[in-house]
């Protein structure tokens, strides 16, 4: 890929949406995307095996895809490919239409004002926004106060996957997942936080307003997922300082 490929025109950023199985969001999400600004877009279909892939080939846009779901790696391949070709901002939105694309330039903007390498769209800014007693809730609630902690600032959506990360971000991500880090997918979010907190990246937040799912089912909150979180929050957070 180059930024002369097909549909990118050598923008500032470079808008990432990975999906698996988005069939019913999709097509809006990427309408609703190139409505709010005007950056290069990529999808990467990471492995799906519902329709989403003959949905992306209707509607003329560039798309990277996985053979097989690779989870978390489908990150890495956003920030590879925005990385290698040179833009300087990425940005992550996801695909199940619970982002608002319309934030997008709101947390861009933030990004070039202030100058900080990750900017997040958070929930939580103003006020926490989930259940304190839930599984769910309580554990948002602990990761933001683990971060905050070690970084020496509050921040208060450490789970948010709605980025934008500058050139130095990037490259710190891609680093660490060479060093066989940010593999687990429930903790990939907040262990890319507190390896930004070791290598003093500039955090910074926005606050977004975030809709629930409407189809399918989440990737990072399975029951599973929910049951395993501690344990792999833990070797994430000894692995992020290693």
């Amino acid at each position: 890929m180059s930024q002369n490929h097909r549909q990118f025109n050598g923008t500032e950023a470079l808008v990432y949406i990975p999906v698996h199985n988005e069939e019913y969001t999709i097509a809006g999400v990427v309408e609703r995307v190139r409505q709010s600004c005007g950056f290069d877009l990529l999808v990467i279909d990471d492995g799906s095996t519902d329709s989403t892939a003959s949905i992306l080939q209707q509607l003329g846009i560039e798309v990277l895809k996985h053979p097989t779901c690779l989870g978390s790696k489908a990150m890495l391949s956003g920030l590879q490919v925005g990385y290698l070709l040179g833009y300087n901002y990425v940005i992550k939105i996801d695909g199940d239409a619970q982002h608002d694309p319309q934030d997008i330039p709101r947390l861009y903007e933030h990004a070039v004002k202030t100058g900080a390498d990750i900017v997040i769209g958070s929930r939580h800014l103003h006020k926490f926004n989930a259940k304190i007693l839930s599984i769910k809730g309580s554990g948002m609630w602990f990761c933001s106060k683990l971060v905050s902690l070690l970084y020496g600032k509050r921040i208060t959506d450490t789970t948010s996957g709605f980025k934008v990360r500058n050139r130095e971000a990037c490259e710190v991500a891609i680093q660490a997942f060479q060093d066989g880090k940010l593999e687990e997918q429930s903790t990939y979010d907040v262990e890319e936080l507190l390896i930004a907190t070791k290598r003093k990246l500039k955090m910074e937040e926005v606050s977004v307003t975030m809709r629930p799912r409407q189809y399918g089912e989440t990737k990072s909150y399975s029951k599973r997922k929910l049951i395993m979180f501690p344990p792999n929050l833990i070797r994430s957070t000894i692995r992020a300082f290693i």
